[in-house]
């Protein structure tokens, strides 16, 4: 694992600015603090790993397998009665979750709701839905949006176990394409809108929160996961990204880039990079490591995820006016945070 903290090269040029997309910001910070030169640096827009688009129809396999990986995740969290907790009466991953719950059956006040998920993922979507119905919410129907096509069959088969009366809808796009008001009928409920699983992460902030804005109506809420960058806490980062399911992750989105048949060193890295003027955030860089008789020692890097402060989270989704948040949540190390607002 690389912690770095300060710049010990030399200025790199514009492409590390805030207005640059976060893709090259990422791959200039792992050039200034690695060892690893900007030509030996393969980095690919995250959204990449999830999606079929430029491969052979049937070559799905991969796409099932990594939403396999991201349920055992889910399953890890929503599982543990300690994920998260500090003492033995604290509050835990899933404690939190549970609160967040709770807030959203408060805002809703009995009426009913749609549930609509960015991402899906079954282990969660059931523990949320069930909770919610413990507490008296009315769930209209399920709209699900995910750019892995793979995830459908896997969430109809799930929640058609679980809940067999509930409508369900599956929308297959990238975020920035999806508006809510267009799969629903005037007048229809309000939404609890879900993103889930550090997604938020994956892309810039303040373009993120825009896609957002776009697809929630006024009077939707929003219910966001996120892991923050907390200094007492550091060491719960690499933690996560160093679970089988994240190193073999890691491990497929090489192979459907690179090559299926070099071996690689999985590595991982916390860098800063550049969040908006004159201020810096931390991204998390997981990747592979492999070698080739020209470049020598090269990066792929699988994924990268920011990790904003707390106080940066806030500020970015109040960015705009868009958005109140009305509600947050915390692990007892404050690492874990689930955070619910309103579009306005």
């Amino acid at each position: 694992m690389t912690l770095a903290f300060k710049v010990d090269k030399p200025d790199l040029d514009v492409a590390t600015s805030p207005a640059s997309s976060l893709q090259s910001r990422v791959h200039w910070a792992i050039a200034s603090h690695t060892e690893f030169s900007l030509d030996r640096i393969v980095t690919q827009d995250n959204r990449v790993k999830y999606t079929n688009t430029g491969k052979e129809t049937q070559t799905t396999g991969h796409l099932d397998e990594v939403f396999q990986l991201m349920r055992q995740l889910n399953e890890a969290g929503v599982e543990s009665d300690t994920l998260g907790r500090l003492s033995e009466d604290g509050t835990s991953f899933k404690d939190a979750l549970c609160r967040s719950c709770a807030q959203i059956a408060s805002e809703f006040g009995g009426k009913p709701l749609i549930y609509v998920e960015l991402g899906p993922e079954p282990t969660k979507t059931r523990f949320i839905l069930k909770t919610l119905r413990s507490l008296g919410v009315v769930i209209d129907r399920y709209v699900a949006v995910d750019i892995n096509p793979m995830s459908v069959a896997h969430m109809r088969q799930s929640l058609q176990a679980g809940f067999p009366d509930l409508p369900l809808h599956f929308v297959t796009c990238s975020f920035e394409e999806f508006r809510l008001s267009n799969v629903l009928e005037d007048g229809a409920p309000a939404a609890v809108i879900t993103m889930l699983g550090f997604q938020e992460g994956n892309d810039d902030p303040f373009v993120v929160n825009e896609w957002l804005r776009d697809i929630a109506r006024p009077g939707d809420l929003l219910l966001s996961e996120s892991q923050l960058y907390t200094p007492r806490h550091l060491g719960r980062i690499p933690y996560f990204y160093a679970h089988p399911a994240m190193r073999r992750f890691s491990r497929i989105a090489f192979e459907q880039s690179v090559d299926s048949t070099v071996p690689t060193l999985n590595r991982f890295f916390l860098l800063p990079v550049p969040f908006r003027e004159n201020e810096t955030t931390h991204v998390a860089v997981l990747g592979e490591e492999f070698s080739s008789t020209i470049n020598g020692r090269n990066l792929h890097v699988s994924n990268f995820c920011l990790k904003l402060t707390h106080s940066q989270y806030r500020h970015y989704r109040e960015h705009g006016g868009y958005f109140e948040i009305t509600g947050e949540t915390f692990t007892d190390d404050e690492t874990l945070h689930f955070q619910l607002s309103r579009r306005v």
